[in-house]
């Protein structure tokens, strides 16, 4: 008898279990990046869109005050990464600017500023 009631409890309990297919949920991330190796820097970012299926376009330019030094573009699904090099100067103050759109809607652009010592 009490074999049939474990048996019986566990059917029940199986029967309401509901199998949930996870749905993979990531918020949006920018990740810009300059390291600095004598006079070339890298620069780099990492951008996460919302989904796998997001459309990503970016474009990334160094530049020292308003003077533009180079600009990078790129595209692709999901998470975006570039990383290129470019010539600098030491002891100069250096900006990474990230204009992006996901799924064709622009976004805030994302910056970050070092200093090749």
């Amino acid at each position: 008898m009490r074999k049939r009631i474990i048996c019986m409890m566990l059917l029940i309990t199986m029967a309401f279990v509901i199998p949930a297919n996870a749905a993979s949920t990531r918020a949006i991330s920018v990740e810009p990046d300059i390291n600095f190796d004598g006079t070339r820097a890298t620069c780099s970012v990492l951008i996460f869109g919302d989904r796998t299926t997001d459309e990503i376009v970016a474009t990334m330019e160094l530049r020292q005050g308003g003077r533009l030094i180079d600009d990078w573009s790129a595209s692709g699904y999901g998470i975006l990464k570039i990383s290129e090099t470019a010539t600098v100067a030491r002891n100069t103050t250096y900006t990474l600017e990230i204009d992006y759109s996901i799924n064709g809607v622009s976004k805030t652009p994302v910056s970050i500023s070092r200093t090749n010592r």
